[in-house]
């Protein structure tokens, strides 16, 4: 994996399960906290039409890390990067 932006929050429950797993999966990423910066929330509202979280970039393609209304799933997230 390479180039790897998280948009995310610390209220954000979601956030946290993926960040767990990323970081259990040694999956190195840019951190960007909507919440402590909040030019973050403009730039992910301005590509994806919302501020929901989590969000990625892999290889600067826009991808959403959450499945509304679902709770957070390691096969979800390791479907988002092809594992």
């Amino acid at each position: 994996m390479s180039n790897i932006v998280l948009y995310s929050a610390a209220f954000c429950g979601d956030c946290r399960a993926l960040r767990a797993w990323m970081d259990k999966q040694g999956i190195d990423y840019e951190l960007r906290d909507i919440r402590e910066n909040p030019e973050y929330a403009v730039e992910i509202e301005e590509k994806t039409g919302k501020q929901g979280v989590p969000y990625l970039i892999i290889d600067g393609e826009w991808v959403r890390g959450y499945q509304p209304g679902q709770p957070f799933s390691e096969d979800f997230a390791r479907a988002l990067f092809g594992l």
